[in-house]
């Protein structure tokens, strides 16, 4: 049964975010990774690497040019290395991550008031 609550909670967090042709699916912050990310000076960069955690329809030309059509499956590794070199896509990625915990943030506080 906690699996299965794990699971459901990690579904709750999950944001997807549209850049261009691309979906990328990351998530929402928890509290605990606020704090990470106000005490890291490159957390704009990390949160783009750090919190995207799967990606819809990316195939192997989007990754190297050239490449093939077919699917590729999302790894952290990859995704890492990927984005490293594609800064066009940390800004989006990052505002909606953190958007996202803004809008958890003002739904617990609104809870909390009732």
């Amino acid at each position: 049964m906690s699996k299965e609550l794990i699971a459901r909670l990690r579904k709750n967090r999950e944001v997807r975010v549209t850049v261009g042709k691309f979906v990328f699916i990351a998530h929402r912050p928890t509290d605990v990774e606020v704090l990470q990310i106000r005490r890291n000076d490159d957390a704009y960069t990390s949160i783009a690497m750090d919190f995207v955690h799967g990606w819809e329809g990316v195939v192997e030309d989007d990754i190297i040019g050239g490449g093939g059509t077919d699917v590729v499956a999302f790894t952290s590794d990859l995704w890492r290395e990927w984005v490293a070199d594609h800064t066009e896509y940390w800004e989006p990625i990052t505002d909606a991550v953190l958007a996202a915990y803004r809008a958890h943030t003002g739904i617990v506080g609104e809870a909390a008031k009732n």
